[in-house]
């Protein structure tokens, strides 16, 4: 929605007025998503790259599936996974259990 220029500077300057008054930045609903969808991205790409250094390759198929997975507690405990789990079939299997639920 755009707003006409006078009504726009207004809005500004109550935003900025309240992010000072209250001492915390206002986030906006878009921000607040873009950076909840750049939390995740980045819980994958760690996920990925522990796998790599741990298992060389990462079947595609395991990329897709993590990359599906839409819940930040479950992309967190497969991260935690990927550092202790014994082999990447069991990782792949955790991953397919996740699909299943």
């Amino acid at each position: 929605m755009t707003l006409p220029a006078p009504m726009e500077e207004n809005l500004t300057t109550e935003i900025y007025n309240y992010e000072e008054e209250h001492k915390m930045p206002y986030i906006t609903n878009v921000e607040r998503f873009a950076l909840e969808r750049g939390k995740r991205q980045k819980s994958r790409e760690d996920i990925f790259e522990v796998l790599q250094v741990r298992f060389e390759s990462i079947p595609n198929e395991l990329v897709e599936a993590i990359n599906q997975i839409e819940d930040d507690s479950s992309l967190t405990n497969l991260l935690r996974q990927a550092i202790t789990i014994n082999s990447l079939e069991d990782f792949l299997e955790r991953v397919q259990d996740l699909e299943n639920e």
